[in-house]
């Protein structure tokens, strides 16, 4: 049976890279947010407008994912799910369609996720992950 599975953790925590491993063994269809917000919609934009733009794409990956699901297709959604209300927004989804599902928690410190972050600058490829600067990732917290 299908499932899906709601990878959390900070910028830098590894996410993405757990989301691959996942769709990978699992296997399973994988919507990282990054890849779809960027080419769609840029890397530079008031914080407003960002938060539109992923309002939109959750809402799309939400009726992507019934589809994979009923097709017997298993689904990694990469999005962070950063405060409860998110993961609550997601949990309740799931029940409401009867979705098997889990969260996979990354409890990487902040500092390394910072590491990690700056240093994905240095060898992110075009349009899969934004560029971070040490403000960014601070408003963020």
């Amino acid at each position: 049976m299908a499932k899906i599975f709601f990878i959390c953790g900070f910028i830098g925590s590894g996410k993405t890279h757990v989301a691959h491993q996942l769709a990978k063994q699992t296997p399973a269809f994988r919507f990282t947010i990054d890849e779809w917000m960027i080419p769609l919609f840029g890397e530079h934009m008031e914080r407003e407008v960002f938060d539109g733009h992923l309002a939109t794409l959750k809402e799309l990956f939400k009726r992507s994912s019934l589809e994979l699901l009923a097709l017997d297709v298993s689904v990694v959604l990469d999005f962070g799910f950063w405060t409860r209300r998110d993961r609550a927004e997601f949990r309740r989804w799931a029940l409401e369609h009867q979705i098997e599902y889990g969260f996979v928690y990354l409890n990487t410190d902040f500092d390394t996720c910072c590491k990690r972050a700056l240093a994905r600058n240095k060898t992110r490829q075009l349009h899969t992950a934004y560029e971070m600067n040490p403000e960014y990732v601070l408003v963020l917290v």
